[in-house]
This record gives structure tokens, sequence and C-alpha cells, in this order.
């Protein structure tokens, strides 16, 4: 995978960097939810709603950027989303109460949804050739980027000032991006189908199987990387971000293991049937054995099964099946992405706030079921693609 004659080196390498913060931004707030709850007057089941209102962004904006990014170009969605999560890392800090915090979560989906919308159609674009490959590559950093979570906190705190340092200096990052991505080149998209040509598409069940699988992918991940933290305190863990980086590890190697197999020739929807059935078995393990030991070999199976970009494939398959309108047809799978990032997340925080000490084992439960919702999903798509291919021969 190579970029063509290096024009579009530098809009590539920012697009990637742009996922690497990602990784790192996608359970900061869960790793000072004490400090967050006491700056805005709240609690930690309050953080978690502040967590979940990220997915409200999402949810209202998400069909109308992927238009927006098909009609007006793939810079303009990632200036914009760029800026808006500078607003969102500096604005938490400042946020005076659980209210504005929460305000400034919505923006953060709303963000969220403008650089999904930009840059991973941007991707498929620079790549054509690989666009699968492509897509796991931005799971690949992303990855990466929570391998250095650890590392991001041990920075601010060697600076003196914790998470603060760390907030500003994620929100300095993205108004550099933003700049870089002003001036950068993108190569040309395909434009979108005339109105008399939608109607050829074949929106059928195994399609719209895809399209939820958005939300049992992403519901996969966040709840683990936003709740393992309490239930590795209940098990005797004294340093519950070292998780962080044994999951982080098994997702960075599932996803070269995947680009691999994939490129021998396995199937995505293969990979997305049986890696959420071995992620749900991976936290049964935690569930019946209340270990140490146990809960870092979960966490190693969740960052291989769960985290190896199953969402990221799904969208990959999506916009190779409509390649003029790729960026509106994977907006209806981010759509469920960010309804699982409000949904999921909320509905763990109400387990928290109801069950109180039980609740990290419950939210175990929670993601197996889950896991197992994503399996029949994926089971429908290959039926579907099946019997389409049977009526083909």
């Amino acid at each position: 995978m190579s970029v063509k004659k290096h024009q579009y080196a530098a809009t590539a390498s920012t697009v990637y960097f742009s996922y690497f913060m990602m990784g790192i931004g996608m359970s900061l707030l869960a790793q000072f939810k004490p400090q967050f709850a006491s700056l805005w007057h709240s609690s930690i089941s309050g953080v978690l709603s502040v967590v979940s209102a990220v997915g409200i962004g999402g949810i209202v904006s998400i069909l109308i950027t992927g238009p927006i990014s098909d009609h007006f170009g793939r810079r303009a969605s990632a200036v914009i989303g760029h800026l808006l999560w500078a607003i969102y890392y500096i604005g938490l800090l400042y946020a005076p109460n659980f209210a504005v915090a929460y305000i400034i979560g919505i923006l953060g989906g709303i963000a969220n949804s403008f650089l999904n919308a930009s840059n991973f159609p941007a991707l498929m674009e620079i790549f054509p050739e690989s666009a699968s490959v492509a897509g796991l590559m931005s799971k690949f950093a992303i990855n990466i980027g929570q391998f250095c979570l650890p590392l991001a906190i041990l920075l601010g705190t060697a600076l003196g000032s914790g998470y603060r340092t760390v907030f500003m200096l994620a929100g300095i990052l993205y108004i550099v991006m933003a700049l870089i991505l002003a001036f950068s080149p993108y190569p040309d998209q395909v434009t979108g189908p005339k109105k008399q040509e939608k109607a050829k598409h074949d929106f059928n069940l195994g399609v719209w199987s895809l399209v939820l699988m958005g939300f049992t992918s992403t519901a996969a991940f966040l709840l683990w990387i936003n709740t393992y933290q309490e239930l590795a305190k209940s098990y005797g863990i004294a340093n519950p971000s070292s998780l962080q980086s044994v999951y982080a590890i098994g997702a960075s190697i599932a996803v070269l293991f995947n680009s691999f197999i994939i490129k021998k020739g396995v199937k995505e929807i293969d990979i997305l049937i049986w890696y959420p059935l071995l992620s749900a078995a991976g936290l049964l393990l935690a569930y019946f054995i209340n270990a140490p030991q146990i809960l870092y070999l979960t966490s190693l199976a969740l960052g291989f099964f769960a985290a190896s970009g199953l969402y990221q494939l799904g969208q990959s398959v999506l916009g190779q099946m409509y390649p003029d309108m790729k960026a509106t047809v994977q907006s209806w799978g981010g759509f469920f992405s960010a309804f699982a990032n409000f949904a999921i997340i909320q509905l763990a925080a109400s387990i928290t706030a109801r069950t109180g000490a039980a609740a990290p084992r419950l939210i175990l439960l929670l993601n197996v079921a889950n896991m197992l919702v994503g399996t029949a999903l994926a089971f429908v798509v290959k039926r579907v693609d099946q019997k389409k291919q049977g009526k083909a021969d």
C-alpha cells in the first residue's frame, strides 16, 4: 500500500495521525473520572454521561455530515471536524459545571461525525486498490494511540499539572492538524449518483444488518475501555491503566494479522462473524473467574477480537458496495456507531448508578449480549450474500 507519487503523503499521514489522536481520546476522559467529577461538581456517573454525550452529538449530525462530505469535499469536513475537537478538549477544562460539559461533549460527537465523513472516505480514495487494508490501518493508528494513552497520562503527571496538560496539548494538536489539512491535496472523489440512479442501489437485509453492526462493533470496545477501570480495582489491580496497554497490543497485532489474512483471501464477513463470538468468550472468562491475571487475558482477547477493526471492515465493505456515495452510506453505519456511543455508555452509567459495586460485572454480561447480537447480524450478511451469489450463478 503506497501513496501515489507521494502527492498525498502529507494528507494520508495527517489523517492517520488524526486516528492516532482518536485512539488516545477514546478513553482519555474515563481515565480522569474523579478529577472531572470534582471539576464539574458532578459524580462518576455524571462523567460517564458526558462521555455518552459524544454519542448524542454523533446521532444528531452523522446523517448530515456524510452528504456534506460527498457534496462539498473531504477537506472542508476535515477542517471543521478537527477544529471542533480542539474546542472539545480545551472546553472541557473550562466547563464550570456538568451542564456545560455535557454540551461540549455533544460538540465532540459532531466533530467525530465530520471526521468520520472525511477521513475514512479519503483513505479509500487515496488507496483505491486496497481500501479494506487502508481502513484497517486507520484502526492500527487508533490502537497505537490507545497503547500510548498511559504515556500521555505520565507526561501530564511529569509536567506537574496532570490531566490539564494532556487535554490542552490535545486541543492544540487538533488545531495544527486542521491547518495542515486545509492546505494539503486531496484526490478526486466519485460524485454522488443522480436522483434517477438511486433506485438502482440494492438496499437488502444484508446491507441493513451491516449498517446495524456499526452499533455492535462500536459498543464492543467502548464498554470495555470506559468501564474496565472499576472492574480492575475490584479484582485487585492497583494500576488499571496497565490493562489499556495489553488491550492495545492485542488490537494492534490483530489489525496487522487481519490485513495479512485479507490479502490472502479471507473474507471480511468471516472475521465479522467469529471475532465477536470469541470476544464474548473472553468476557465470560472474566465474569466467572475473579482473578487479576484473568483480566489481563481478557483485555488481550478484547483487544485482539473486539478492537481489531470490525467497525472499519464493515465500513470498508459498505464503501466498496456504493462507491458513488461512500461517505453517505458509511454515515448510516456511523449513525448506529454514534448511537452506541450514547446508548451503551448511558446504559453503563445507569447500571453504575443503580447497582454500585456490582455494576462492573453486570456490564461484562451486557457486553457479552452485545457481542452475540453482532455475530448474528454478521451471519445474516453472509447468508444474504450467499443467496445473492447463488442467484447470480
